[in-house]
């Protein structure tokens, strides 16, 4: 990134691309599975009696599991002037103001990158993941020019 271009970057932000979508086509596999088998429950050969409440119990397990899938989609990062922003995977975002933030860092075979903070605590960066190859690169390159510009 030039110099040119460190000025312009104001704000920077990331999701997951590459697993946000992995994530979504199984959450609609495995629900519409658990759903079908809810559906299909009294089409058994073997005796056993299922109850409306069993088809329900499937179908709502499979509804529960792909909402958990889901989980891998969720993590945001979004940095500007006043700081960083994150999301992970659970919870809500957590602010950390670039005057904490000591390094941006993509460290060797980690899948994710990560701010590190004053006493050596790390914030991982969920939504910066190796697996989207030049967009996290693109995404790097905008956080340390904002970490240039406001630490």
């Amino acid at each position: 990134m030039t110099d040119a271009t460190a000025e312009a970057v104001t704000r920077v932000q990331a999701r997951p691309g590459r697993w946000a979508r992995i994530s979504i086509v199984i959450a609609l596999v495995v629900g519409a599975v658990l759903v079908a088998c809810g559906v299909a429950l009294p089409e058994t050969t073997d005796g056993v009696q299922f109850t409306v409440a069993d088809q329900v119990g499937v179908a709502g397990t499979g509804v529960l599991i792909a909402i958990g899938i889901m989980c891998f989609a969720r993590p945001r990062m979004v940095a500007d002037a006043s700081g960083v922003d994150t999301r992970g995977f659970w919870g809500g975002y957590r602010h950390i103001d670039w005057d904490l933030i000591v390094a941006v860092e993509f460290p060797p075979r980690r899948h994710y990158a990560r701010l590190v903070l004053p006493g050596d605590e790390l914030i991982p960066l969920y939504a910066v993941q190796r697996a989207d190859g030049e967009a996290s690169v693109a995404v790097m390159e905008g956080l340390r020019a904002l970490q240039r510009m406001y630490h």
